[in-house]
């Protein structure tokens, strides 16, 4: 090799790897190639630098005075490759986010404020890519390329990152024309059921919650997505069960009443999530701290909206 050409990225590679196991076979196996190939980058090395590197006695090597100063060098070079790898790495990916989130939280109440949280990003960083999945699947941070999940849950999972946003009640909701024929939960029996298909148990958990025997109801319907179950709900087609006070924010809520009195049933409640191992991410961070300090400053409004609405079925019945 000329003296004048520095020697190839995988000769100093290999180098950095044998000095710092003290071992060829050990640096083969962390590079992933023969032990005779690290040999051969090491004798091309010592062939550019005029001198040898490595002193050996057997299979055994051990560093030169040139070879310990050289090491040290390039030891800290390849950390600084590393570090600026990285760097660049977790830039680019802190300039987009992927969210997955409920429909009726994404669009009642997540889209509207949605641009706040933008502003906020294009002032620290510049602007921000945001991909809003709204599907009812649980997200699967392993292979949905999913940054941040907003998802109703009585607990989350121990493996991620959790943070409380808002209790959740389920409460029976429907057409004031339907309420009419419902005086307790017992006349459920001659309505129609509406169902999420995500949670088709939604229905007898709650009357085992209220302490009545689950009821066969004469018919029932089912919907993939909770606005498509409130808007068949308000159009008379039978009782849904609503997340309570987030379902008061849907477009429409004001077509909806409270069929019965039954004390609250937990619904568990809503969570931001994500991976432990991006909680250092400057746009998870941002976000997670971003919408607890929304739901913080909304909760008044929110649960205001609940104890109007319970209010107004109360008079009504």
């Amino acid at each position: 090799m000329p003296r004048d050409k520095l020697p190839a990225y995988s000769t100093l590679r290999a180098f950095v790897a044998a000095a710092r196991r003290e071992s060829v076979r050990a640096a083969a196996d962390e590079l992933g190639v023969t032990p005779s190939a690290v040999s051969h980058q090491i004798r091309v090395l010592e062939g550019w630098v005029g001198q040898p590197l490595f002193l050996r006695a057997g299979r055994q090597i051990q560093l030169t005075a040139q070879g310990r100063k050289l090491f040290r060098r390039l030891n800290a070079g390849f950390d600084a490759i590393e570090t600026a790898a990285k760097t660049a790495r977790a830039a680019a990916r802190d300039g987009s986010l992927r969210i997955s989130a409920l429909p009726l939280i994404t669009s009642s109440w997540l889209v509207p404020r949605l641009q706040n949280f933008e502003e906020l990003c294009a002032k620290e960083r510049g602007e921000i890519v945001i991909e809003i999945d709204t599907s009812n699947a649980l997200a699967d941070f392993e292979t949905d390329n999913v940054d941040v999940a907003i998802r109703s849950a009585h607990r989350p999972s121990a493996n991620l990152v959790s943070h409380k946003l808002l209790d959740l009640r389920a409460v029976p909701l429907c057409a004031d024309r339907v309420a009419e024929k419902i005086k307790r939960p017992s006349d459920l029996l001659h309505t129609t059921l509406i169902h999420i298909s995500a949670r088709p148990d939604g229905w007898q958990s709650w009357f085992k919650a209220i302490g009545v025997a689950p009821v066969t109801a004469k018919s029932s319907l089912s919907f993939d997505t909770v606005p498509a179950a409130l808007e068949a709900a308000a159009a008379g087609r039978g009782v849904v069960l609503g997340l309570d006070p987030i379902v008061w924010d849907a477009p429409v809520a004001q077509k909806l009443v409270i069929p019965c009195r039954v004390r609250p049933i937990s619904a568990g409640a809503f969570f931001v999530t994500y991976r432990r191992r991006d909680r250092s991410r400057w746009v998870v961070k941002r976000f997670t701290e971003w919408i607890l300090r929304e739901m913080q400053q909304d909760k008044h409004r929110l649960l205001t909206n609940s104890k109007s609405a319970n209010r107004t079925q109360s008079r009504a019945h």
